[in-house]
């Protein structure tokens, strides 16, 4: 089995986990794949270009945080390759080990695990389209004034003045949506969530919509505001009332979470977030 291991060596800890991981899973006979700036980690592994790296592996193993996880899931999604996650960070809620659990690398081998598939969110705005696995964040820009925004929805129209709105998957619904007051939703089940940001009525409330739905949102902000577009807090850029952000699940597209054990979903939230306790 070809398992590749992605490394965010701007982690503490990262390159010292990576070494352990990568002798445990040669030793249980895997065919290690690690990119070329990573060579000096073991003799006994293949370095090559990330091009190949996706293309090769079976399994592609993280080392880092949520944020990298998020990073390399995507890509891995468009060429349908499940990943497991090693934290490396502070919470890694969607990490399926953390760095003192690394003997059950061993699993990967022997196939007891699970691949739980999360769905994307296509998001369109200014002729691009991203995908997202946690969130789509329309946010005010650096003079603190709310922002009108608009939801287009089953034809009819919900307005919200507020400092933005949060279009989540069930995935990103533990991460910034739950911060402002969303809902957690099971990430196995396929869901679009609208969470407004400091809303100035306290009637404002989150939405659960259904993932089929096409949802289209304005933004109309103050002239010395303005209005910026977040995707996975990895993308970001200005819009404008003439620039609707069209958001819906993406076609044909999903992400691949390998999970060691069963009870995932409880556990972590109980392990990361002392819920359920």
């Amino acid at each position: 089995m070809k398992i590749a291991i992605i490394i965010n060596s701007s982690k503490q800890n990262a390159l010292p986990l990576a070494k352990k991981a990568t002798d445990i899973l040669l030793n249980a006979g895997a065919e290690v794949l690690l990119l070329n700036e990573f060579s000096s980690l073991s003799p006994l592994a293949k370095t090559v270009t990330e091009q190949d790296l996706y293309n090769l592996a079976e399994i592609i193993v993280v080392i880092g945080g949520d944020g990298t996880i998020i990073h390399t899931a995507k890509k891995a999604a468009k060429f349908k390759k499940p990943v497991l996650g090693i934290n490396a960070g502070r919470v890694g809620y969607l990490s399926g080990i953390e760095g003192n659990e690394l003997d059950k690398l061993k699993n990967l081998i022997t196939g007891d695990y699970e691949v739980k598939n999360r769905m994307l969110l296509s998001v369109k705005v200014a002729g691009n389209e991203y995908f997202c696995l946690n969130d789509a964040v329309i946010s005010k820009g650096p003079v603190s004034r709310m922002i009108d925004i608009t939801v287009k929805l089953h034809g009819e129209d919900i307005s919200y003045r507020a400092d933005g709105i949060i279009s989540a998957t069930p995935t990103g619904s533990t991460a910034y949506s739950l911060s402002a007051g969303g809902p957690i939703v099971d990430p196995d089940h396929d869901s679009i969530i609208l969470t407004p940001i400091c809303p100035q009525s306290i009637s404002a409330r989150p939405i659960i919509i259904h993932p089929d739905e096409m949802v289209e949102i304005v933004a109309n902000p103050p002239e010395d505001t303005g209005a910026y577009i977040t995707i996975d807090g990895e993308v970001a850029c200005p819009i404008t009332p003439k620039d609707p952000v069209i958001i819906r699940r993406a076609d044909d597209l999903r992400v691949g979470i390998i999970k060691l054990q069963k009870g995932v979903f409880l556990n972590a939230l109980a392990d990361k977030f002392n819920f359920l306790k």
